[in-house]
């Protein structure tokens, strides 16, 4: 008994870890997360360091790591392509 507990017990527990990324919202977490180091100008500007999708998505991968989110790659994908859409407009 108390092995049928412990494995569905962790069996829910990695169930729960695989289904964060299906929650993730890149809007909200862009506007909880991102805007706490810089405003939305800083996609606009004209001397920006973002000049390609790849670039993007490297600039997301970087903040991710100096923000220690560790964002699923689904994740990461989400939030360039939210990025792309409202800010950058890059060809996919």
């Amino acid at each position: 008994m108390k092995q049928q507990l412990t494995f569905a017990l962790l069996a829910l527990l990695f169930s729960a870890g695989a289904g964060a990324s299906e929650d993730f919202q890149a809007e909200k977490f862009h506007q909880t997360s991102c805007t706490g180091c810089h405003d939305s100008s800083v996609y606009t500007r004209k001397k920006r360091r973002v000049n390609s999708l790849p670039r993007l998505e490297s600039q997301v991968r970087m903040c991710d790591a100096n923000l220690g989110k560790k964002l699923f790659d689904d994740d990461i994908h989400s939030l360039t392509d939210y990025l792309n859409d409202n800010y950058y407009h890059f060809s996919k």
